[in-house]
């Protein structure tokens, strides 16, 4: 009797790995002064590679409720509310999942939404392995050259970096 293969969550999003393009830098960041890849572009690039392999994509807003427990030396303990955002590749009954906790500056529902759209972009961008048309910073631009000296007592942060991006990484 021939060997049955047994097609997982991996092998299909490996196959689809194979037909994601980059993520274009088309969205502006006004603080920055830079461009980034807008959850739309990253949406863009993987949605008909996913679909031709039968692998959905959920995305979902959830929370946990705030409460009070009693820790094992009976005092109490408060976890405030925590809000986040589920990112979930679905293939037949196979799940592979992202959660990222949202944080805010103001608690306002732009700030809300602002932030469920970042982490909506980000989970899915590291499911999925997405690079964007320029290499990553590393963040160093977001926190600035002075703060960055300054974080690491002005000895750099100790990786030597690579022009290798995400695409070099799922060649084969």
């Amino acid at each position: 009797m021939p060997d049955k293969k047994v097609d997982t969550i991996g092998a299909a999003i490996a196959r689809a790995q194979l037909n994601i393009k980059k993520a274009e830098k088309s969205s502006d960041n006004p603080y920055f002064k830079s461009k980034y890849a807008g959850l739309e572009q990253v949406i863009d690039v993987t949605r008909d590679a996913l679909n031709k392999e039968g692998i959905a994509v959920l995305q979902k807003t959830d929370f946990l409720a705030e409460r009070t427990e009693m820790s094992e030396d009976g005092k109490k303990v408060h976890y405030p509310r925590q809000d986040f955002v589920s990112t979930e590749l679905i293939y037949n009954d196979q799940v592979v999942k992202s959660i990222m906790p949202l944080r805010t500056n103001k608690e306002d529902m732009q700030s809300l939404g602002s932030a469920i759209t970042y982490a909506r972009r980000y989970t899915l961008q590291s499911l999925l392995c997405v690079a964007t048309d320029e290499p990553d910073d590393d963040a160093n631009a977001a926190i600035g050259e002075e703060k960055m000296a300054a974080k690491s007592g002005g000895r750099g942060n100790g990786v030597k970096k690579t022009a290798a991006g995400a695409n070099a990484f799922l060649k084969v």
